[in-house]
């Protein structure tokens, strides 16, 4: 029997209810983190070097935690390691404005990413076990919208509450600190996980290379848009404000699109549509490329590459959930975000590269070298028979 069959219609609503309400804190925590660490560190006249090494640290510490989480898991219980790992995060954060150096927070930002990935693993994992086959990529659309409002929400909050002082640190604590809240208070409708201890994560992966090419390309489109989109605009000549505005246009697309993926991916072989999305993910860059920047054709072509690049990490995820029995599921999903953070990691790497090589416009084939390169990967696997 499959977790999902083990509950009704009203306590699988429940349960997922609680994981979507607490994404949408996590995602918040992020949202307000990311631009509070970076301004502090800007406002110490750190360079852009080290503030962007600093900031690394958090997807550092997923790559080397990420081994080891489902063992923790495992061992802990999910519900016992969803709170060690807020309360690690949580204090990590207050830790931050207590210790204002730069060589203590590069400690503090690798605890908070370590931390911080407990709960990640427990959230997806729950909502992969108990997701019905039926609606699978619907339901996890509708995790990562909520993760997506929470980040956007994020910045506004540190407005509210300004950057200085301790106040930020805190409110941006306890965001993370309340976000478990209702998945604790759910706790009885988590189904049981039981993780088969020899299982490793290169295993799993090896099984579903095509799982294993989503998250990565997830992460190399998904940064590299967020972190080098605006400078892209700057340099093609379109003005700092229209390049802010293209990213907004972009994020917007990631939002608008999941849900209309994951319903076609409900219905649709997701091993096709997956390599449909590293085409269109191909394809779209090199429109990009042909167009004037300051055209409005720019518009539509990046709010369409926004639901690309999130819909890698949906669309992948779900696929993920059918291919791995329920207590393989927390070892695979470890690896869907070791393989993520990898690819947030290497992405403004190889972006950035092109756009020296070739400026500005390298940094379009870049992104289209991605799509490219996934698309091949899910054909090679359609031609040797493989489903995953």
């Amino acid at each position: 029997m499959t977790a999902a069959a083990q509950l009704t219609a009203r306590q699988r609503t429940l349960g997922l209810s609680a994981v979507v309400v607490a994404s949408v804190g996590a995602g918040m925590t992020l949202g307000m983190l990311m631009p509070l660490a970076s301004l502090t560190l800007e406002g110490w006249e750190m360079s852009a070097t080290l503030i962007g090494l600093n900031s690394s640290m958090q997807a550092l510490a997923m790559l080397v935690c990420g081994p080891f989480l489902a063992g923790w898991v495992r061992r802990l219980g999910p519900v016992p390691a969803l709170l060690l790992g807020t309360a690690v995060g949580a204090l990590g954060i207050l830790a931050l404005p207590l210790f204002p150096e730069l060589g203590p927070w590069f400690v503090l930002r690798f605890l908070i990413g370590a931390g911080m990935a407990l709960p990640w693993l427990v959230a997806e994992t729950w909502v992969n076990a108990i997701a019905r086959e039926a609606s699978r990529a619907r339901v996890i659309a509708v995790y990562s919208i909520a993760l997506f409002a929470g980040l956007a929400l994020g910045p506004q909050l540190l407005q509210l509450t300004g950057r200085t002082g301790v106040l930020p640190f805190a409110v941006c604590a306890a965001a993370l600190a309340l976000a478990p809240l209702p998945m604790v208070a759910a706790r009885g409708l988590l189904p049981s996980l039981e993780i088969p201890p020899g299982l490793r994560i290169h295993q799993v992966l090896a099984r579903a290379p095509t799982v294993a090419g989503a998250a990565l390309i997830a992460g190399l489109s998904e940064s590299a848009c967020y972190m080098l989109l605006p400078v892209y605009g700057v340099r093609a000549g379109v003005g700092e404000a229209t390049a802010l505005t293209w990213l907004t246009v972009l994020i917007l697309g990631a939002v608008a699109w999941q849900f209309p993926l994951g319903w076609l991916a409900d219905r649709v072989d997701r091993q096709r549509l997956l390599g449909m999305a590293g085409l269109a993910g191909a394809l779209v860059p090199l429109l990009l490329l042909a167009v004037v920047p300051g055209s409005w054709v720019v518009w539509p072509l990046l709010f369409l590459y926004g639901g690309i690049a999130l819909g890698y990490y949906t669309v992948g995820l779900a696929h993920l959930g059918a291919r791995f029995a329920p207590g393989e599921l927390a070892v695979a999903n470890a690896g869907f975000m070791v393989l993520y953070e990898t690819g947030t990691t290497a992405g403004p790497a190889f972006a950035g590269a092109g756009m020296e090589l070739w400026a500005p416009h390298g940094y379009l084939l870049a992104l289209s070298g991605f799509g490219a390169s996934f698309a091949a990967l899910v054909a090679w696997r359609r031609r040797g028979g493989g489903s995953g």
